[in-house]
């Protein structure tokens, strides 16, 4: 019999986390992110700080500003005690039309889906994945310290904020929401951007990355659209500067075929029938 093999969906694991992130500082109408519940209405995802380093979100209350990274790594614990002396770049703060000084709200936050970590020194931590576990090490607003040190986690499901991907995610991972965008784009016979590419791929949160690390994210689609064109869907991609459009037969039912295994080609997705006869094979 054939071997099957399971591998863990990084891809999905990723922006579960991120959406789980991004909710601690949002309310739904059912309920309020521990974060929001603090103050921290405001933040800003892949900004710079004034070392010139990228935490993931700097969230903004009234009087604090909070560093978070997320990572789903055994080790980042490691190295987060380089965001401890940091500080949000200026523009920053003018993009949110954040007006004066804010104090650190404490140490760096990892905020992580990863059960059993090693706890560092420098930071605080704060594990998302039920059973939830926050460990504070260094907190200057006592509203926060408090709502986090009553926090249970979730009660409810983190909305997806139609986020499909984000700037680190690998060309890997940008596969499957992009062969999504490419079978709606079959039908629209019209040029697509780079540029809408990654606005979908970041949906309602769009507003809320840098342009530096959108324009990471627009390369990678670029190159990943580039090479699509040379390769597997060189019969049906056509390309201009920063655009493209999909040249085929919508009503061929034959052609729109072709065109989805070219895909599922390119995902290293196979027809069912093919495990089928993968299992015959191995039986003889």
């Amino acid at each position: 019999m054939m071997e099957w093999k399971y591998l863990p969906d990084d891809a999905q694991r990723r922006i579960n986390l991120w959406r789980r992130g991004i909710f601690l500082f949002h309310k739904t109408s059912e309920e309020e992110g521990p974060f929001y519940q603090a103050g921290y209405s405001d933040y800003w995802c892949e900004g710079s700080t004034d070392d010139g380093l990228t935490p993931d979100i700097f969230g903004f209350s009234q009087e604090f500003f909070c560093i978070c990274d997320l990572s789903s790594s055994k080790s980042k614990g490691d190295v987060m005690k380089k965001y401890k002396d940091c500080k949000p770049r200026d523009y920053i703060k003018r993009v949110l039309s954040i007006e004066g000084d804010r104090s650190p709200a404490g140490y760096p936050f990892l905020i992580t889906d990863q059960f059993g970590l090693n706890k560092y020194p420098g930071y605080n931590l704060i594990q998302v994945e039920t059973p939830i576990n926050v460990e504070i090490e260094m907190i200057n607003d006592r509203n926060l310290e408090i709502i986090l040190k009553n926090w249970q986690g979730f009660r409810t499901v983190e909305p997806s904020f139609q986020l499909l991907a984000v700037p680190e995610s690998s060309p890997e991972e940008l596969k499957k929401p992009i062969a999504g965008i490419l079978k709606w784009a079959s039908v629209k016979s019209e040029w697509i951007s780079y540029e809408s590419i990654v606005h979908n791929l970041l949906g309602c949160l769009d507003k809320s990355f840098s342009d530096k690390s959108k324009a990471q994210l627009r390369e990678k689609v670029r190159r990943i659209m580039t090479d699509l064109s040379r390769s597997h869907l060189k019969n049906y991609l056509e390309m201009d500067h920063d655009k493209f459009i999909i040249r085929m037969d919508i009503n061929n039912h034959q052609v729109r075929k072709g065109f989805s295994d070219k895909i599922n080609e390119w995902l290293d997705i196979r027809p069912i029938e093919v495990f089928f006869e993968d299992e015959e094979s191995d039986e003889l």
